[in-house]
């Protein structure tokens, strides 16, 4: 017995092509959306290859060039630092820190930093880079 096939068309509108571009229209613009962290604050990152962007709400912390420190957008001093960086894990309830350094700035201020950071109870610690480009 044969069956018989239905060629007919239904006349309906097929939109799962149009959800397939929409979603890859959306994949591109996620993509190629650059985060800036403190864009009021300009330091110039170091670069590396392996950078990636951070989407949610951290405790950033930056050092500039001329040696300020910065808790997101505030000027700290840096014998206020750890009490001023404790108040703002606890208001947030983190415990992890984003440290933007300045690529000019020497690496014992960026590691004394940190190891304020680490004695008042960050548990992890992320250092920020702009992205580079792989050699051709």
């Amino acid at each position: 017995m044969r069956l018989k096939r239905r060629l007919e068309d239904d006349g309906g509108l097929v939109l799962t092509p149009l959800i397939d571009m929409v979603f890859l229209v959306v994949i591109f613009f996620m993509l190629n959306t650059t985060l800036s962290i403190n864009p009021a604050i300009t330091v110039e990152l170091p670069e590396a290859y392996t950078s990636q962007a951070v989407l949610q709400e951290e405790i950033v912390v930056t050092l500039t060039e001329s040696a300020e420190i910065y808790i997101g957008k505030q000027t700290v001093l840096r014998d206020r630092f750890a009490a001023e960086l404790k108040k703002e894990m606890v208001r947030l309830q983190r415990t992890d820190v984003i440290l933007q350094a300045d690529a000019l700035l020497p690496y014992r201020d960026v590691i004394e930093i940190i190891d304020l950071a680490r004695l008042t109870g960050v548990e992890t610690i992320s250092l920020v880079t702009a992205q580079k480009s792989l050699p051709e």
